[in-house]
């Protein structure tokens, strides 16, 4: 029988080549394990006796030293007692160590000639003859001589495994002991006895050999055990080899078609092997419990990928929850499921059901943990006290449960896909919050936490896409509003990026508390403009509301320790009139503010369709100014300021002109004014007081001319500059500028903006002997109470009010006042606009010290004006001739 079985086994192909695989794969690392094995043992057990023989020599040297330093010991005590008298343990304890005793005085010659103990050999000539020593030990006048019982040196010398020899010059053959060696060969450890510093003799060699044949330690051979072992485990194998493969080729059809079907997507083919039950049965069984398990966990993971691929595509929320509600096993949860959603602004929570449709449905639910009547609640079939809530995941706005009227056997099937059902609503409802947060942050400036330029244009499509349902003409209008800071650059420039910060925080709370409750969309698009829109009702209430916003910016902002005003330019465009798209309606409204600034600041423009060519012209103006100074077409022109009493020319301002090559002379309010807006004017600035300062220096260096002062207006910008003070003072130094000989002339508008700020400036500026001029002054925010408090020199009277003389009553009081008011503080007074010899009158009756007009000179370059000065000198000489 068994060999029928054999020989079915080798009919099998597979059988064949299994047992052909097997032979291989067993025997050949048997034998390669048992010679290891074989080899390793041996080499340990060589390796064990090289260390045991080295140990041996060591264990033997020691011992020898300690006997011999015991030896000496005795012979220093026996030299030290009374002659002849030795007590009896002393007496028997050298009995046992020396054969021989001595004890004779050092004067006989007899010494030993040295501190050490003298240690020699004395016989062991004769084979077989066990050698003895003599220990010779001075002790003061006393040498004491002791011959060593062989028995005592050479006791411990022994072993029953080893052959121990003593060596060296001190002998006359080696001395061996132990067991004898058959071989000629063995394993021999040699090991050298230094007696220094102990004892005076030269050294011992000590070795011990152990024969090589170590196996005969072994109870058995050693190739015989391991060969015995190995070849009971390799017949063991290949019977246990040839049962099990004979078993193996039997059943491989049936499994073999059986994976050919899943390989073909039959996931319900059943694999059936005939016969009593065994593993290849139990395989078979769990073959096909396999292939329904892997068969369901596909249908799983593809409806896993589809909503794995509705969450990248970020579908909304709610379609996720209807695709997993479409797909879990509700029978296993009890009959019902639901997902409870609640967020944190909503008053009560919501359920999402799918209804007999299929559609998803959303009701008002009870909160998870808190029983309600049923009649309140969503599940009609289900009492309150028997659902179960599952947690999904908790937000920082939101939480998610699953609701069910019985959760699944936990571990089950059904509870591992309730699981990962879980996990996809979970990561689907923070990836639809944090599209929502990065949607905020793209969409909010980080600062006011208002709209950003991106949020403001999606804003603004909507409210045109919302209000355009049927057509542009039936449309309901929103206006555009741009509005920008006036002042804020200054600002920001003197006190830093801080304080800018807060007063634009400020402006948004501002703005906020004008407009939150009416504004559509309130927004900072960047740097100090803001934007936001209105809705155009027939009563024009959203220009009162931009007033509003007006009057509120104008309000003082405190940053401690500071004061600061700004105020705001703004302006409109108006959907669908003024455009339909976001970036018309923006880049009208921008070009409307624009106008707002060239006006004067602080006003309300609409858009003008006229805007857009006069910004072009503005624009190209800005870009030629800044190739105009390399390219020669600025200037500088001085016009004289005579005393009023003289009338002679004491001083000369310097003024900036502009000669365009097509255009010809452009006025200085304009291409200033654009030099200001593109910060061109602090370079702009240092160019002109360096030009006037080199004419001054060669005024000065003719002691017939009669200027001694200049004049120089500084622009708001240019005082804010940090730079400004070491920049002049270089400039003093350079060209050798007097206290008192330099006026810089500033506006009321660049210093009532941040008063604190323009003391502390101004103080600075006239720390360098510069003296310091209030141009304009009655025109602007003249208050009593801070002129008291500014540093300055020079009171200049506007020009508007001289022009006005004999006109208007009340220039005349306003200039008597203002003069008035400087000889109170002791300061000088200039007037401007001078053009006829009555308003020369008044203003010298009125006590002005300095006239500045056309009567006494245009702005004339310096060459116009040498030649207009020695004229008026040639017709002064004809005079008095």
């Amino acid at each position: 029988m068994r060999l029928s079985a054999a020989s079915a086994f080798l009919q099998s192909r597979v059988g064949r080549r299994l047992f052909a695989a097997f032979f291989v794969l067993v025997a050949v690392p048997v034998g390669a394990v048992s010679l290891l094995a074989y080899q390793l043992t041996d080499y340990i057990v060589r390796q064990s006796a090289v260390q045991l023989s080295a140990e041996m020599t060591k264990a033997v040297g020691l011992n020898l030293i300690d006997r011999l330093r015991s030896a000496e010991s005795l012979l220093r005590v026996y030299a030290q007692t009374p002659q002849g008298s030795p007590p009896v343990g002393l007496r028997e304890r050298l009995q046992l160590v020396f054969g021989d005793l001595s004890l004779k005085a050092g004067s006989s010659g007899e010494a030993i000639g040295s501190s050490l103990s003298a240690l020699r050999v004395i016989s062991g000539d004769a084979s077989g003859e066990r050698p003895t020593a003599e220990l010779t030990v001075e002790v003061g006048p006393l040498v004491a001589r002791g011959r060593f019982n062989p028995e005592y040196l050479w006791e411990n010398a022994q072993s029953g495994t080893h052959r121990i020899c003593f060596s060296g010059v001190a002998f006359a053959r080696p001395f061996c002991q132990g067991v004898e060696s058959s071989e000629g060969e063995g394993i021999s450890t040699v090991r050298e006895i230094f007696f220094l510093p102990y004892f005076d003799a030269p050294n011992w060699t000590v070795s011990a050999t152990l024969e090589s044949k170590l196996a005969r330690y072994l109870p058995i051979g050693l190739a015989a055990l391991v060969g015995n072992v190995a070849g009971i485990v390799f017949l063991l194998a290949l019977v246990s080899s040839s049962v099990l493969l004979r078993k193996l080729t039997q059943p491989l059809d049936a499994l073999t078609s059986g994976t050919r079907a899943v390989l073909s997507g039959d996931f319900g083919r059943q694999v059936h092997i005939a016969g009593p039950r065994s593993e290849f049965t139990d395989l078979a069984d769990s073959f096909n419990v396999m292939t329904r398990e892997v068969g369901r966990d596909l249908q799983l993971l593809q409806l896993l990928a589809q909503i794995d691929q509705a969450i990248v595509e970020q579908r909304p929320f709610e379609e996720v929850v209807q695709l997993v509600l479409a797909h879990v096993n509700v029978a296993a949860c009890g009959g019902y499921i639901c997902v409870v959603r609640w967020r944190d602004h909503d008053a009560h929570p919501w359920a999402l059901s799918l209804a007999d449709d299929g559609c998803l449905e959303k009701r008002p639910t009870a909160v998870p943990g808190v029983v309600e009547p049923a009649e309140q609640s969503n599940c009609t079939a289900i009492t309150p006290f028997q659902w179960v809530d599952v947690l999904i995941t908790q937000t920082q706005s939101q939480r998610l449960w699953l609701r069910m009227a019985r959760a699944p056997f936990a571990g089950g099937r059904e509870d591992r896909e309730l699981s990962a059902f879980r996990q996809r609503l979970a990561v689907a409802l923070h990836a639809e919050q944090r599209e929502q947060q990065l949607r905020e942050r793209a969409t909010r400036d980080s600062l006011t936490g208002l709209l950003n330029r991106l949020g403001i244009v999606e804003a603004i499509d909507r409210l045109a896409c919302s209000n355009s349902p049927g057509g542009l003409g039936e449309a309901p209008r929103f206006a555009v509003v741009y509005m920008d800071l006036d002042g804020f650059k200054e600002i920001n420039d003197a006190y830093g990026h801080d304080v800018g910060d807060c007063v634009l925080k400020e402006v948004s709370r501002r703005l906020l508390d004008c407009l939150g409750s009416v504004a559509l969309a309130i927004g900072r698009p960047g740097g100090d403009e803001f934007v936001f829109a209105l809705a155009v009702d027939a009563h024009g209430r959203f220009l009162r509301d931009i007033e509003t916003v007006m009057q509120a910016v104008r309000v003082p902002f405190m940053v401690p320790p500071r004061t600061l005003h700004l105020a705001a330019s703004f302006g409109f465009a108006i959907f669908p009139e003024d455009g339909v798209a976001h970036d018309d309606l923006l880049k009208h409204a921008d070009l409307a503010m624009y106008s707002a600034k060239v006006a004067g600041r602080n006003v309300l423009m609409q858009f003008d369709h006229a805007l857009n060519a006069e910004l072009a012209e503005r624009m190209a103006l800005r870009r030629d100014l800044r190739e105009a100074l390399a390219a020669g077409q600025i200037f500088v022109v001085f016009q004289p300021r005579v005393d009023s009493g003289s009338r002679q020319v004491v001083s000369v301002e310097a003024l900036l002109r502009w000669r365009h090559p097509d255009k010809g002379l452009i006025s200085p309010d304009v291409f200033i004014a654009l030099a200001e807006e593109s910060d061109f004017i602090l370079e702009l600035g240092q160019w002109v007081l360096r030009k006037a300062l080199q004419q001054f220096q060669q005024w000065r260096a003719d002691p017939y001319h009669h200027v001694r002062h200049m004049s120089v207006n500084l622009s708001p910008l240019q005082l804010a500059d940090p730079a400004l003070p070491g920049e002049l003072q270089d400039m003093l130094c350079e060209f050798d500028i007097l206290p008192g000989q330099l006026e810089l002339e500033i506006t009321e508008g660049a210093l009532i903006r941040d008063m604190d700020a323009a003391i502390n400036r101004l103080a600075a500026l006239r720390s360098l002997g510069v003296a310091i001029a209030l141009d304009d002054f009655g025109v602007g925010y003249s208050a009593m109470s801070y002129l008291s408090r500014l540093p300055f020199d020079t009171l200049k009277i506007d020009k508007s009010f001289v022009f006005a003389f004999g006109a208007e009553r009340s220039a005349l009081a306003i200039a008597t006042a203002i003069v008035a008011l400087a000889q109170a503080l002791d300061k000088r007074v200039v007037a401007e606009g001078v053009e006829t010899l009555a308003q020369a009158a008044i203003l010298e009756k009125l006590g002005v010290q300095e006239l500045q007009g056309y009567l006494y000179g245009k702005p004339q370059t310096a060459a116009e004006l040498k030649v207009l000065w020695a004229a008026a000198d040639e017709g002064n000489s004809g005079r008095a001739a």
